[in-house]
């Protein structure tokens, strides 16, 4: 009696494990299968991986700036972000993440001299709205010669209905004292 419990047991063990295994592979399905976590998955790693000296020198050279019917225009910058953040965003959209979000992390960084590295991205649809994800993304940040530190980062990305695949409105809404600490 003794020997059929323990196989029983083992039994439902190994099933709880394969339950598992495929709840999980499930969710990492889910994922790859969703273009749009795709997209927020690679502007976090734009954003976070760096910083990214050709994009920087395109933006702090002032060689790159010229006034133009009043306005400062920056073509060099312009064709950066263009590269690395236009396929991702609607164009309303790609001029408002640069001027408010897209440059501020990679510049605090720059300006106080630390490397960011993108860890970990966990994004969510919304249960609640079709087109809104939510996203966690695991920083790791250090100066040279530094300890290494983390933060986690927040937001949410809501993607365009009228411009399949495009994200229209990209905000961060916590970033666990990230840029005081770059700061310092």
């Amino acid at each position: 009696m003794q020997r059929g419990v323990s196989k029983l047991k083992l039994a439902l063990a190994g099933l709880v494990l394969l339950a598992a295994f495929f709840a999980v592979s499930g969710c990492m399905e889910a994922k790859a299968d969703d273009p749009n976590m795709e997209a927020i998955e690679r502007v976090l790693e734009l954003q976070f991986n760096g910083p990214d000296e050709e994009f920087l020198e395109a933006m702090w050279n002032p060689a790159n700036k010229q006034i133009v019917d009043g306005v400062e225009v920056n073509e060099a910058f312009g064709r950066q972000v263009d590269e690395k953040y236009g396929a991702y965003f609607t164009d309303s959209e790609l001029d408002q993440f640069m001027r408010v979000f897209g440059t501020y992390f990679p510049g605090l960084a720059d300006i106080f001299g630390y490397e960011l590295r993108l860890e970990d991205v966990d994004i969510e649809l919304s249960e609640t709205v079709a087109n809104r994800y939510l996203f966690t993304a695991e920083v790791g940040f250090q100066q040279k010669g530094g300890k290494e530190q983390h933060a986690e980062v927040e937001g949410v990305v809501l993607f365009s209905t009228v411009q399949e695949g495009k994200i229209a409105k990209f905000t961060y809404t916590g970033d666990q004292g990230l840029s005081d600490r770059l700061k310092q």
